[in-house]
């Protein structure tokens, strides 16, 4: 089947819901058992309540999942290919978790210079607590990571492209090195989703996405995902889940699964959306670089263009000279459309001034002039684009 056919009927199982077009929201904390010899059972890996697909090992207690948990989980892996998926309370928490699963005291891990914010906070100021050591390297590196990895590098992280300045790593070229080393390799996917970057094709062992973005899809939900083939992998990251006690909502995983029902449309209509306003931001002459991987001025557009089927509503674009903070102010403060937000991948769009220089260790940022973020939402293009205009005109007239 399609991806799009997937997107609307896997994790379905309306025979065993009464019905129910969509898995009932089950809240439990207390599960309850016919026998001790059951629940004894069920405690040591032996569910005595069987789901169909069911990818959870353990069903003895709330917090190891619900139905509703479990039907988002079989849904996401036959989406994204894979055997094993676990849900987490949101995209960082997915990332934190995984880092904390494989990576103990004296060990090494290879981070993007691109990466998501948050994770670089969470290596420099939880890791390092823990004796583990971060080195950061030019998201373009390809094949040349192998001079980064010591002998203790038990882990490679990737982003791709970066979701601030869009950089498209040679994942294929990372993931034969790391093999040859032995050492897996997780990519934050939350910007392509499996519908355009197939990780595990790609050599991928381990892929994270933010369900906030795209699977929830309107602002509403917080969510990360991951998904492995790796049995051994998947068993480190259940055990570290379930020690920490993570948990999410019932209710949450019931919206996650919903939103992935019109996933595929919606992806479709950021990326036609998305492509027209950048082509028009382009020929504006206050702005210079359109960071966009579909865009041949984007580091990685070859890349792009060879490993991956689509792209999606988030982009930066470099203006035409270093405005002041006022101006900024001025060009992002007066939008009618335009949200001023972090995240993305609803329905609404955002816009966010950046400074990637500020953050970066390794790569230097080679721009020097403001750098806009923007996410482009489900409105109207014509609406977005005179949106757009209006505040190029404001940001010269401070």
């Amino acid at each position: 089947m399609k991806k799009d056919t997937k997107l609307v009927i896997a994790g379905k199982n309306y025979k065993d819901n009464f019905g129910s077009v969509n898995v009932p929201i089950h809240r439990t904390s207390t599960v309850l058992f016919p026998t001790m010899e059951a629940y004894q059972q069920s405690e040591q890996g032996k569910p005595y309540y069987k789901i169909k697909g069911n990818v959870a090992t353990d069903y003895s207690y709330g917090i190891a999942g619900t139905p509703t948990t479990f039907a988002l989980q079989n849904a996401i892996c036959e989406i994204e290919g894979a055997k094993y998926c676990l849900i987490y309370p949101s995209g960082l928490a997915a990332i934190t978790m995984s880092l904390l699963a494989l990576l103990e005291s004296g060990d090494h891990v290879l981070i993007s210079d691109s990466v998501y914010g948050p994770t670089r906070r969470f290596c420099n100021k939880e890791l390092s607590r823990f004796g583990v050591e971060t080195t950061y390297y030019d998201p373009v590196v390809g094949a040349g990571i192998e001079k980064l990895i010591k002998k203790n590098t038990k882990l490679i992280f990737t982003e791709s492209p970066g979701s601030l300045t869009f950089e498209v790593q040679d994942i294929p070229a990372i993931t034969k090195v790391a093999k040859s080393k032995n050492i897996p390799v997780i990519i934050d996917n939350s910007w392509a989703t499996p519908i355009y970057f197939d990780p595990f094709k790609h050599g991928v062992d381990i892929a994270m996405q933010a369900g906030t973005k795209y699977i929830g899809g309107h602002s509403d939900v917080l969510m990360g995902v991951i998904t492995t083939n790796d049995e051994k992998l998947y068993k480190s990251l259940a055990r570290v889940r379930k020690n920490y006690g993570i948990n999410v909502s019932p209710d949450d995983c019931y919206l996650a699964t919903r939103g992935l029902r019109t996933m595929g449309i919606r992806l479709r209509a950021h990326e036609e959306s998305a492509l027209a306003v950048a082509k028009w931001l382009e020929s504006r002459p206050e702005v210079k670089v359109i960071l966009h991987p579909a865009f041949p001025s984007c580091p990685g557009h070859e890349l792009w263009k060879r490993d991956f089927t689509g792209s999606t509503g988030l982009f930066s674009f470099i203006l035409d000279k270093k405005y002041s903070k006022e101006a900024v102010s001025a060009m992002v403060d007066n939008m009618k459309i335009f949200g001023i937000g972090a995240s993305w991948g609803g329905f609404e769009s955002l816009i966010m001034p950046i400074d990637p220089s500020s953050i970066r260790t390794t790569s230097k940022w080679p721009h020097k002039n403001t750098c806009i973020r923007v996410y482009i939402g489900l409105e109207d293009v014509a609406d977005i684009i005179k949106d757009l205009e209006k505040s190029l005109e404001r940001i010269k007239e401070v």
